[in-house]
């Protein structure tokens, strides 16, 4: 076994800075890391250690279907999960459909952030960690 811990998660955006105030706003996350250049490129961090890159995407990237790649999940208190959802709905954020879940172990929803990436809030019972 190798000691580690997850360091960040990475994040493809067209437009590096609006993701990055989405995160910073929304999340309240703080640039702790900036690379300029074209595409620009930053790391955010949380209170508590976690933390993600946001990558700018070159031209000419083609996009995928973020369904089927990856996501990233924010874990929520109860009380907060559904003020998070009215949020995010005012927001105008697309939510997925299909994909929510509601049970007294979990509840949880999937939307897509400014940049079209999948993003999850979820609730738990019992945390993971």
């Amino acid at each position: 076994m190798i000691p580690s811990r997850i360091e960040h998660v990475a994040l493809f955006a067209d437009d590096a800075p609006a993701l990055r105030a989405f995160y910073e706003t929304r999340f309240g996350m703080r640039t702790v890391l900036e690379h300029p250049g074209d595409p620009p490129g930053y790391f955010l961090a949380d209170d508590q250690g976690q933390a993600i890159e946001i990558i700018g995407k070159p031209p000419g990237v083609e996009p995928v279907n973020p369904r089927y790649v990856c996501h990233l999940a924010f874990r929520v208190a109860l009380e907060d999960y559904e003020p998070s959802r009215r949020q995010l709905r005012d927001d105008g954020l697309q939510f997925e459909e299909g994909t929510e879940v509601d049970t007294d172990a979990m509840k949880t929803f999937f939307f897509f952030d400014p940049a079209g990436n999948r993003i999850q809030i979820v609730w738990r019972r019992n945390p993971l960690v």
